[in-house]
């Protein structure tokens, strides 16, 4: 099964939506990701929701690590729409990992770039953890 990039189930409809040439970001809490470069440069990983396999996608550029306060005009133009300021980031991640966050927190960016979608490769349940 190939690395992913899960979202969750309210961001269905614009994963499905987006395009192909914009560039988008992912974040995620902590270090794990960023010191142990679970992504790299052109690898192609799953774009998931709810676990399903929606497309594949191709990671641009290295992993890049900040506090949700650093995260720059740019960075929330990339994000899902729901989650372009930073309010929205910091309850976003507080309910998703569950814990206290605030805007010196620590996040792992993962920049990629949509691959079309495959409809026939589209929400297919082939997450063994799940």
């Amino acid at each position: 099964m190939a690395k992913a990039i899960n979202w969750p189930l309210q961001f269905r409809d614009e994963v499905i939506a987006e395009d192909t040439q914009s560039e988008h970001i992912a974040l995620r809490l902590g270090q794990l990701y960023y010191e142990n470069r679970y992504w790299v440069p052109d690898e192609v990983v799953d774009i998931r929701v709810n676990h399903k396999k929606i497309r594949k996608a191709m990671v641009v550029g290295d992993l890049r690590q900040c506090a949700i306060r650093d995260l720059s005009a740019e960075d929330l133009a990339r994000l899902k729409k729901p989650l372009q300021n930073r309010e929205a980031v910091l309850a976003f991640l507080a309910e998703a990992y569950n814990q206290a966050v605030d805007e010196d927190t620590l996040v792992t960016i993962v920049a990629y770039k949509n691959h079309p979608i495959v409809p026939e490769e589209m929400e297919q349940q082939d997450d063994p953890h799940m």
